[in-house]
């Protein structure tokens, strides 16, 4: 609620300058034209109380387009609460095929109640990986792992994490990821991927190329900053999600 008043609010002290303009140049005219010296006073006096206006509602929508800088914009949608429509993934959908067996016997409608033979449950199929991986003849080891050693906001010349740690400020302009990697075998595919409150917004595969094993960092930048919110960041090799780790913007 607070970003919407600061989002809206630059509008209405705009209108309001304008308005307060408009008036002091009326009252400025009629402060010339007035035949009589009472009117003219008053005329003058009320060019004043514009001009103060004008200047007060000024300084407020500078001040409020300064602070609107370090808010977000306002979730319109939010609003107006609405109940979303369920999306099924197109792969979790599978049309079943009735079979029919020319050996069975057929059954007398008017022989009596069937005979119910309870069935196994249907298993539920397990949902798979968003990230698919470039083509690739490199077989992953089985035994090959990367791990996240450190998240930070910065690095020293000496390619050593700053500022390390699991929560940053609004705004932090960049994310430092450190990895340590084993058994990794060139050409394989591999993937990374960042996530913010659940939902993808960052994801590249190619081919791995920094040998069997070592250390390593990869980054994440964003324009205007980091948003607030809850962040996943994922490394897959194949299309198996090997290693996460999470962090938070506040």
């Amino acid at each position: 609620m607070l970003s919407l008043i600061v989002y809206v609010l630059p509008y209405i002290l705009g209108i309001a300058v304008l308005v307060a303009l408009i008036g002091g140049f009326s009252n400025f005219r009629r402060a010339r034209s007035a035949p009589y010296f009472r009117i003219r006073r008053s005329a003058t006096q009320a060019v004043w109380r514009w001009l103060l206006i004008a200047l007060l509602c000024g300084g407020g929508l500078y001040a409020t387009l300064s602070i609107r800088q370090t808010f977000l914009p306002p979730d319109l949608a939010s609003l107006w609460p609405s109940t979303p429509m369920p999306t099924l993934a197109p792969s979790t959908l599978a049309m079943v095929t009735p079979t029919l067996d020319p050996n069975a016997t057929p059954i007398d409608p008017f022989a009596g109640p069937p005979t119910i033979t309870p069935t196994q449950p249907t298993l539920t199929p397990t949902p798979t990986s968003f990230i698919r991986g470039i083509p690739s003849n490199i077989t992953p080891p089985a035994n090959a792992t990367i791990k996240i050693s450190a998240i930070s906001s910065g690095i020293t010349s000496l390619l050593v994490p700053t500022n390390a740690g699991t929560e940053f400020p609004l705004g932090t302009p960049r994310i430092y990821v450190f990895i340590e990697f084993e058994n990794m075998a060139d050409g394989l595919s591999w993937s990374r991927a960042m996530l913010r409150d659940g939902s993808v917004i960052r994801s590249e595969s190619e081919a791995w190329s920094r040998g069997e094993s070592g250390v390593a960092y990869y980054w994440f930048d964003a324009q205007e900053g980091w948003p607030i919110g809850r962040y996943q960041i994922q490394f897959y090799i194949g299309e198996e999600l090997n290693t996460q780790g999470v962090f938070t913007v506040k």
